[in-house]
Protein backbone atom coordinates (compact mmCIF):
# COMPACT_ATOMS: atom_id res chain seq x y z
CA UNK A 1 0.00 0.00 0.00
CA UNK A 2 1.20 3.10 -1.24
CA UNK A 3 2.08 6.39 1.84
CA UNK A 4 -0.85 8.40 0.51
CA UNK A 5 -3.28 4.91 0.27
CA UNK A 6 -2.37 5.01 4.52
CA UNK A 7 -2.96 8.79 4.79
CA UNK A 8 -6.75 8.22 2.91
CA UNK A 9 -7.41 5.18 4.51
CA UNK A 10 -6.46 6.41 8.54
CA UNK A 11 -8.72 9.48 7.18
CA UNK A 12 -11.66 7.54 6.52
CA UNK A 13 -11.04 5.39 9.75
CA UNK A 14 -10.67 8.78 11.38
CA UNK A 15 -14.22 10.05 9.91
CA UNK A 16 -16.33 6.96 10.55
CA UNK A 17 -15.13 6.85 13.94
CA UNK A 18 -16.28 10.66 14.65
CA UNK A 19 -19.33 10.10 13.03
CA UNK A 20 -19.99 7.20 15.47
CA UNK A 21 -19.72 9.58 18.35
CA UNK A 22 -22.97 11.72 16.88
CA UNK A 23 -26.42 10.15 18.11
CA UNK A 24 -27.71 10.86 14.98
CA UNK A 25 -27.41 12.19 11.18
CA UNK A 26 -28.42 14.75 9.59
CA UNK A 27 -31.84 15.65 9.47
CA UNK A 28 -32.79 12.33 10.75
CA UNK A 29 -34.02 11.48 14.51
CA UNK A 30 -32.10 11.20 17.98
CA UNK A 31 -33.34 8.84 20.18
CA UNK A 32 -30.91 8.39 23.00
CA UNK A 33 -31.24 6.98 26.67
CA UNK A 34 -28.09 6.69 29.18
CA UNK A 35 -27.44 3.33 29.80
CA UNK A 36 -29.23 2.03 33.31
CA UNK A 37 -28.43 4.07 36.95
CA UNK A 38 -26.91 7.28 34.97
CA UNK A 39 -27.92 10.32 33.78
CA UNK A 40 -26.84 12.99 31.08
CA UNK A 41 -23.71 14.47 32.01
CA UNK A 42 -22.59 16.49 28.71
CA UNK A 43 -24.41 17.17 25.66
CA UNK A 44 -22.84 18.26 22.44
CA UNK A 45 -24.21 19.77 19.20
CA UNK A 46 -22.79 21.40 15.78
CA UNK A 47 -25.31 23.05 13.46
CA UNK A 48 -24.62 22.93 9.50
CA UNK A 49 -25.85 25.84 7.39
CA UNK A 50 -26.23 23.68 4.81
CA UNK A 51 -28.76 21.07 6.15
CA UNK A 52 -29.97 23.52 8.92
CA UNK A 53 -29.57 21.35 11.33
CA UNK A 54 -27.71 19.63 14.56
CA UNK A 55 -25.85 16.54 15.54
CA UNK A 56 -25.58 16.03 19.39
CA UNK A 57 -23.44 13.72 21.23
CA UNK A 58 -24.08 12.88 24.73
CA UNK A 59 -21.86 12.14 27.56
CA UNK A 60 -23.56 9.56 30.80
CA UNK A 61 -22.55 9.20 34.09
CA UNK A 62 -23.48 8.44 37.63
CA UNK A 63 -25.20 11.62 39.74
CA UNK A 64 -23.69 12.73 42.72
CA UNK A 65 -23.13 10.14 45.67
CA UNK A 66 -23.93 7.42 43.23
CA UNK A 67 -27.79 7.91 44.04
CA UNK A 68 -29.12 5.18 41.06
CA UNK A 69 -31.89 6.57 39.61
CA UNK A 70 -34.98 4.00 39.78
CA UNK A 71 -38.27 5.51 38.68
CA UNK A 72 -38.20 6.74 34.97
CA UNK A 73 -40.66 8.23 32.85
CA UNK A 74 -40.68 9.40 29.01
CA UNK A 75 -42.63 12.69 28.42
CA UNK A 76 -45.76 11.85 26.30
CA UNK A 77 -45.54 14.22 23.76
CA UNK A 78 -43.06 16.67 22.52
CA UNK A 79 -41.69 19.46 24.91
CA UNK A 80 -42.06 22.02 22.22
CA UNK A 81 -43.84 23.12 18.58
CA UNK A 82 -41.79 23.93 15.46
CA UNK A 83 -40.20 27.47 16.07
CA UNK A 84 -41.54 27.05 19.73
CA UNK A 85 -39.54 27.99 22.68
CA UNK A 86 -38.30 24.88 24.92
CA UNK A 87 -39.06 25.66 28.34
CA UNK A 88 -38.78 21.86 29.66
CA UNK A 89 -38.52 20.94 32.87
CA UNK A 90 -38.09 17.55 34.85
CA UNK A 91 -41.00 16.75 37.26
CA UNK A 92 -39.85 17.27 41.12
CA UNK A 93 -36.38 16.10 42.03
CA UNK A 94 -36.04 13.96 38.59
CA UNK A 95 -33.31 14.53 36.60
CA UNK A 96 -32.93 14.21 32.34
CA UNK A 97 -31.42 10.56 31.51
CA UNK A 98 -32.69 10.48 27.36
CA UNK A 99 -33.86 12.76 25.00
CA UNK A 100 -35.29 12.28 21.38
CA UNK A 101 -36.06 14.69 18.15
CA UNK A 102 -37.30 14.85 15.08
CA UNK A 103 -36.15 17.65 12.83
CA UNK A 104 -38.75 18.28 10.25
CA UNK A 105 -37.22 19.74 6.79
CA UNK A 106 -39.83 22.48 5.75
CA UNK A 107 -39.64 24.01 9.07
CA UNK A 108 -36.08 23.34 9.75
CA UNK A 109 -36.08 22.42 13.34
CA UNK A 110 -36.06 19.87 16.19
CA UNK A 111 -39.01 18.64 18.44
CA UNK A 112 -38.11 17.23 21.62
CA UNK A 113 -39.33 14.18 23.90
CA UNK A 114 -36.91 13.80 27.76
CA UNK A 115 -36.82 10.96 29.58
CA UNK A 116 -36.49 11.98 33.03
CA UNK A 117 -35.61 9.91 36.11
CA UNK A 118 -35.69 10.26 40.30
CA UNK A 119 -34.20 8.23 42.98
CA UNK A 120 -36.48 7.90 45.76
CA UNK A 121 -35.11 9.75 49.12
CA UNK A 122 -32.99 12.14 46.62
CA UNK A 123 -33.69 15.78 46.27
CA UNK A 124 -32.83 18.29 43.46
CA UNK A 125 -31.77 21.85 45.21
CA UNK A 126 -30.35 25.22 44.49
CA UNK A 127 -31.05 25.20 41.07
CA UNK A 128 -29.57 27.54 38.85
CA UNK A 129 -29.87 28.34 34.69
CA UNK A 130 -26.94 28.61 32.43
CA UNK A 131 -26.42 31.23 30.43
CA UNK A 132 -26.49 30.73 26.33
CA UNK A 133 -24.87 27.26 25.68
CA UNK A 134 -24.16 28.12 22.01
CA UNK A 135 -24.05 31.42 19.28
CA UNK A 136 -26.31 30.98 16.44
CA UNK A 137 -24.84 28.41 14.44
CA UNK A 138 -21.77 27.58 16.23
CA UNK A 139 -21.34 24.54 18.64
CA UNK A 140 -22.72 23.57 21.80
CA UNK A 141 -20.39 22.05 24.28
CA UNK A 142 -21.85 21.64 28.01
CA UNK A 143 -20.94 19.22 31.04
CA UNK A 144 -23.07 19.33 34.08
CA UNK A 145 -21.35 20.41 36.68
CA UNK A 146 -19.39 18.26 40.03
CA UNK A 147 -21.95 17.81 42.36
CA UNK A 148 -24.92 18.77 40.01
CA UNK A 149 -27.32 16.91 37.65
CA UNK A 150 -29.30 18.29 34.46
CA UNK A 151 -33.12 18.64 35.33
CA UNK A 152 -34.18 21.36 32.76
CA UNK A 153 -33.37 22.26 29.16
CA UNK A 154 -34.34 25.85 27.32
CA UNK A 155 -34.00 26.78 23.75
CA UNK A 156 -35.37 29.31 21.61
CA UNK A 157 -35.20 29.00 17.60
CA UNK A 158 -35.14 31.47 15.24
CA UNK A 159 -36.55 31.39 11.38
CA UNK A 160 -33.45 33.25 9.69
CA UNK A 161 -30.94 31.32 11.50
CA UNK A 162 -32.76 28.37 10.92
CA UNK A 163 -30.96 27.32 14.33
CA UNK A 164 -31.85 27.32 18.38
CA UNK A 165 -29.50 28.39 20.94
CA UNK A 166 -29.50 26.60 24.73
CA UNK A 167 -29.60 26.78 28.17
CA UNK A 168 -30.17 24.21 30.71
CA UNK A 169 -31.22 23.92 34.34
CA UNK A 170 -29.00 22.10 36.38
CA UNK A 171 -28.84 21.58 40.71
CA UNK A 172 -27.21 20.03 43.10
CA UNK A 173 -28.52 16.43 43.92
CA UNK A 174 -28.38 14.52 47.25
CA UNK A 175 -30.30 13.44 50.55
Amino acid sequence: MSPKSVVVLALLVLAVVNAQDYVNDWDRPVNFECPEDQVITSVYSVHDNHREDRRWKFGCGPTPGNAKPRQCEWTEDYVNDWDLPVMFMCPANYMIAGVASVHDNRREDRRMKVKCCRRPGYKAQSCEITDWLNNWDAPLDYAVPSGKVLVGWMSVHDNGREDRRHKMVQCNYGK
